[in-house]
């Protein structure tokens, strides 16, 4: 398997299938999927696992023309007050790192952020509703079949927890017997959520794709709070001017934070979306960070297609331990 962001655009936008219903039915993962184009897309893609939910943590696994398999998280969506959310995180952020756990390590010089800890310990626990399966469950036995190429996508906190699901399947998927397998992480918009050690070990590990707007906010936490206070450029709206006091709560937070740091990916997809002149900068943080109206055209070419059961698609869900 190689990077296909074109793939992988459409799987973490998929995750926000019916995000607005109680109940995630699997019938719309498997009709969507199954009209993913061929070619660069790699479709028609198939339902394999999932999808599963834990506390707003969905996961789902699907495989492509090609046999191999991709799995996908959900991002957040927060109905509109992208504001909400991010003073949300923030105040998450701005608690603590913990050691990374995948291996452990004497003196852990790997750490992630407390609520990214959070949110993976519920992708562990995830199990897929028919069988009953776990994550890991499932794809062990897809990696003792033969060689498991896994993509491992998603938008916003599905990007986020692309990456530390990512370096624990690297960790323990082979740890009951030899296995073959290799991991492709890709992300849209993923915040950053680990430290110095955390990013090198990472960037040195796996060929990763990683997608960003230079103009949405959410991949400048939690390592470049600086430039969230800067935006937007005009035409945008100026954040200090709209929102004062987001900008003063982002201000005091950002002299108080850990030291985040950012991972070097392998393949950076670095574009920029020119804001608008809109009254609202809440608004415009909304439309930068779209996974429907940015990421997934940047990445594919084409419009995205509109999903069922679904609120404001591709936007984040505000919860403790998400972004």
């Amino acid at each position: 398997m190689a990077v296909n962001k074109v793939a992988a655009a459409y799987l973490a936008y998929f995750a926000y299938i019916d995000d607005a219903l109680p109940v995630i039915p699997a019938s719309d993962f498997k009709t969507l999927l199954a009209k993913v184009p061929a070619g660069a897309a790699n479709g028609p893609w198939t339902l394999r696992w999932g999808p599963a939910v834990n506390d707003g943590i969905l996961g789902y696994v699907a495989q492509g023309a090609d046999g191999s398999y991709a799995l996908a998280f959900r991002g957040t969506d927060v109905d509109g007050s992208i504001s909400g959310s991010f003073t949300n995180v923030l105040a998450d952020a701005n608690g603590f790192m913990i050691p990374w756990l995948y291996p452990q390590q004497p003196n852990a010089p790997l750490q992630i952020s407390a609520g990214i800890n959070s949110a993976l310990a519920l992708a562990i626990g995830l199990t897929d509703p028919v069988t009953g399966l776990s994550l890991l469950d499932y794809l062990r036995g897809l990696a003792k079949t033969g060689t498991l190429n896994l993509m491992v996508t998603g938008h916003s906190l599905g990007g986020a927890m692309a990456v530390v699901a990512t370096a624990w399947l690297n960790d323990q998927l082979a740890k009951v017997a030899p296995l073959t397998f290799s991991l492709w992480p890709h992300t849209f918009a993923a915040p950053t959520m680990w430290n110095a050690g955390f990013a090198t070990n990472f960037g040195n590990t796996f060929k990763y794709y990683a997608a960003v707007n230079t103009n949405d906010i959410v991949p400048m936490g939690w390592a470049n709070l600086k430039g969230v206070l800067a935006t937007f450029p005009a035409p945008g709206p100026d954040l200090y001017k709209t929102d004062w006091w987001l900008y003063d709560t982002i201000y005091v937070l950002s002299g108080t934070i850990p030291a985040y740091t950012q991972i070097t990916p392998s393949d950076p997809d670095t574009f920029t979306v020119t804001p608008v002149s809109n009254p609202s900068w809440t608004s415009e943080a909304g439309a930068m960070h779209s996974m429907q109206y940015q990421y997934f055209p940047h990445a594919t070419g084409t419009a995205a297609p509109p999903l069922p059961g679904t609120t404001m698609t591709g936007r984040p869900r505000t919860r403790n331990v998400a972004v």
